[in-house]
């Protein structure tokens, strides 16, 4: 049966001129392309055999990144040339390397259909959070270094072709990077009993020993509190983490690739509905500055359904929150290497992903008589996150027409209150 080792993965001598060439204009221009991008370089020139895995992360850079050709500079003889964008798609390769990745992909893809079996169903059996986090962070790793050996050395795995705990489940074959036969993260042939330091392996294949049964306790029906409560949210109490909805994130490209996340976390002085009205529901409103101390100390990272590798974080300086007369604004750089953060420009490209939530706490607020309105002053934040279902379905800022601008606009002038209503649309 033919391997991934029967694949020629070695860069062609058109990848290595262009990488060379991306190199030398990085070194003399000092713009276009990341730090991953010159390891990609370097791995060519040195004509370092490729993994599977970096050969379908050049396959989608040159996908998302075509639209550089349009850009300004990447022509010779185009003012700016060479461009960043055009630096950038040397290193990976260029038109050379682009040729030689679809090929290659071709290639694993008539391998792959082979071997339908070779990988763990993660919908069957899910990763945990902090699992999904280490897969994540070896394939990044991988990704910068290349795959490990099966040594014990610096380089290693520490892979041994039969496993002590083959009977728990503890194995390569129920590993999320086994292929059978082979495996996305250590070179050469790797048996399923097989087990190195790196496995990631469902909860649901390990065979631990059963819990224990535990009789249940009586059940003793209790009068419920005379408090109103609405999504987990009660009135008049300060819980220790709160979740509102974003509205108006956008996503944009930037010369070089990448992309910026940039929009409103909240608008000042809205009021906005927390539940419905009328039934239990209460006003809320975010006083103007009430994030402006969180915004300038806060370690706040932005995460994907608030869990996970942060894709972004204001201590790193690859995302910064700024209150302003508006509100709170975030502006967050994603990584164009990180393959995360390419999902998620691509779904919020397609619109298939495009609603946020931020978390706070408050640390000071005031309600009125009757619980029905609350004013919030100062509040700690916590993370930004992308989510595929926002966890609290209210709207954020719910400006409806200019109407209501001038109703809403008590203290503000009018052409405030339109730069508001720019800034988050009415969802209806």
């Amino acid at each position: 049966m033919a391997t991934i080792d029967d694949i020629d993965l070695t860069p062609n001598d058109g990848m290595v001129d262009e990488a060379e060439r991306g190199l030398a204009w990085r070194e003399e221009f000092n713009r276009g392309g990341t730090a991953v991008g010159v390891a990609r370089a370097r791995d060519i020139s040195n004509r370092v055999r490729l993994s599977p895995d970096t050969v379908r992360r050049m396959g989608s850079f040159f996908a998302r990144h075509e639209v550089v050709k349009q850009g300004q500079g990447f022509e010779v003889g185009e003012e700016g040339y060479p461009s960043a964008g055009r630096i950038a798609w040397a290193l990976w390769g260029g038109d050379p390397g682009r040729s030689w990745a679809d090929a290659r992909l071709s290639e694993i893809a008539a391998l792959e259909a082979d071997r339908s079996e070779r990988m763990i169903d993660l919908e069957a059996y899910p990763l945990s959070p902090r699992q999904k986090a280490q897969y994540e962070s070896t394939e990044s790793i991988v990704e910068v270094f290349g795959q490990y050996d099966q040594t014990v050395g610096a380089d290693g795995c520490g892979y041994e072709a039969e496993s002590e705990r083959a009977g728990d489940g503890i194995a390569c074959g129920n590993c999320v990077f086994f292929m059978e036969g082979m495996c996305e993260v250590v070179s050469g042939e790797i048996a399923a009993a097989g087990l190195c330091k790196l496995w990631v392996i469902p909860a649901g294949l390990l065979q631990g020993e059963p819990e224990p049964e535990v009789e249940p306790e009586p059940v003793v029906e209790v009068e419920p509190e005379p408090v109103v409560e609405i999504d987990g949210f009660k009135r008049g109490v300060k819980p220790e983490r709160e979740v509102r909805k974003l509205e108006k994130l956008e996503v944009r490209a930037t010369p070089d690739g990448g992309a910026i996340l940039e929009g409103y976390a909240t608008v000042y002085d809205y009021a906005y509905n927390i539940g419905d009205v009328e039934r239990g529901g209460f006003t809320e409103i975010i006083a103007a500055g009430a994030a402006t101390k969180s915004a300038a100390e806060a370690d706040v990272r932005l995460l994907i359904n608030h869990e996970g590798i942060p894709l972004a974080r204001t201590k790193s300086g690859t995302m910064t929150l700024t209150s302003d007369d508006i509100g709170l604004r975030v502006m967050a750089e994603l990584d164009p290497s990180n393959p995360v953060s390419a999902s998620l420009r691509s779904a919020m490209e397609r619109g298939d992903m495009d609603q946020m939530s931020f978390a706070f706490r408050v640390l000071r607020d005031e309600w009125n008589d009757d619980y029905s309105m609350r004013k919030i002053y100062e509040l700690k934040l916590f993370d930004v996150s992308m989510v595929t279902y926002p966890a609290n379905p209210a709207t954020v800022a719910k400006v409806r027409n200019d109407a209501q601008v001038s109703e809403q606009a008590s203290g503000r002038s009018v052409e405030m209150a339109k730069r508001q209503l720019a800034a988050i649309p009415a969802r209806r």
